[in-house]
């Protein structure tokens, strides 16, 4: 497991940390990011091919 973590003070009292590498492993990327008692789990999923005629973001 390759788990990385940094945290980051913004000068304000509140501590953000940010977590990869540990939720989420069926899918192409995972982050946590977590400040005081609030935690956001964000995923990423991607085709391994690019389909022909379809621009940067395509939604279905």
């Amino acid at each position: 497991m390759n788990i990385v973590t940094k945290s980051i003070d913004p000068g304000n009292g509140r501590e953000i940390t940010v977590e990869t590498g540990k939720l989420a492993k069926l899918c192409d990327g995972s982050v946590v990011v977590r400040c005081g008692g609030t935690m956001i789990l964000s995923t990423v999923v991607s085709a391994k091919e690019a389909k022909e005629g379809v621009d940067f973001y395509h939604s279905r």
